[in-house]
């Protein structure tokens, strides 16, 4: 008979195809997740999963028995929801997901100030780039990024976030022309042409944004970078004289099932609180120059 753990391993192995991927979501290894999908295969009539290369992909059977693990995902997370919002006012489990940088940058302090104000409230932060479910109880507040979040959440766009392209204070000074260059999150970087300084090659790809920021901020190149990163900070200055770029809406977030929920009310108001009084600096509405 199926148990839900049962379910979660076919519905995650459905959405990942491969041992390795599906053990990083369940958090367990691999060889763990092969051993409960071999006990799983002996216990079923016919197989739930066919082998391409390394990848597994769901046979008829196996689809069937994905629809019905999706139904208790929801019901799972929709009782999740319910638990967590009937709770007893300003106490117990609350989970927070939020990209990193702007953890780091921007809102630090009021999540410890949070903290301190309501310890009762048992506080999970996940700093993460990756849109947290909100339908399936990966997180109960978001604060994310998004040109358009999906219609049915609870929340609003809070400030613009916007971007210009930064070096160290030092860097021209420091680096003869035939040796500066651009760190970039790509090789192509296209925006290069249009930036201030298009002759300028790319020197070295960084992918996450964290230590592209760290190289950034040890003069190692030019880069683009978020506003509310790079102007706070002492030793950068913008190289281009034109305004900052926008390039998404910063929403506060959460599921309508938790609309009632006070510990989620308020922290939803401590963070937009934050975020609002410090729009001048996510949306760059601040110009500094350095010409080489």
């Amino acid at each position: 008979m199926f148990d839900w753990d049962d379910h979660r391993l076919v519905l995650s192995l459905h959405r990942h195809g491969t041992l390795r991927a599906t053990g990083e979501a369940l958090d367990v290894t691999h060889t763990t997740v092969a051993r409960r999908l071999a006990a799983l295969a002996d216990r079923e009539p016919t197989p739930l999963f066919t082998r391409r290369n390394r990848a597994y992909v769901a046979t008829e059977y196996g689809l069937e028995r994905v629809a019905i693990a999706e139904r208790m995902e929801a019901l799972h997370a929709s009782a999740t929801r319910l638990r967590r919002s009937s709770g007893d006012g300003l106490s117990g489990p609350l989970s927070l997901s939020i990209p990193l940088a702007v953890y780091k940058h921007v809102l630090l302090d009021t999540i410890q100030e949070f903290v301190a104000r309501y310890p009762a409230i048992q506080l999970t932060v996940v700093g993460t780039d990756r849109l947290a479910d909100l339908d399936r109880g990966e997180a109960d507040v978001v604060i994310r990024g998004h040109a358009s979040p999906p219609d049915h959440l609870i929340g609003r766009k809070l400030c613009t976030v916007a971007i210009s392209d930064y070096a160290h204070k030092d860097y021209f000074a420091q680096t003869s022309p035939e040796n500066r260059h651009w760190i970039a999150a790509d090789w192509s970087a296209e925006w290069i042409a249009e930036s201030a300084y298009p002759d300028y090659p790319v020197g070295v790809v960084i992918h996450d944004i964290q230590s592209r920021f760290l190289a950034l901020e040890s003069g190692q190149g030019l880069a683009r970078a978020a506003c509310f990163m790079a102007d706070a900070h002492p030793d950068l200055v913008r190289i281009d004289d034109r305004p900052p770029t926008p390039i998404y809406g910063l929403w506060a977030l959460t599921h309508p099932d938790l609309r009632g929920s006070p510990k989620v009310r308020a922290l939803m108001a401590a963070l937009s609180d934050k975020l609002i009084a410090s729009r001048t600096l996510i949306q760059g509405d601040r110009i500094d120059g350095l010409s080489g």
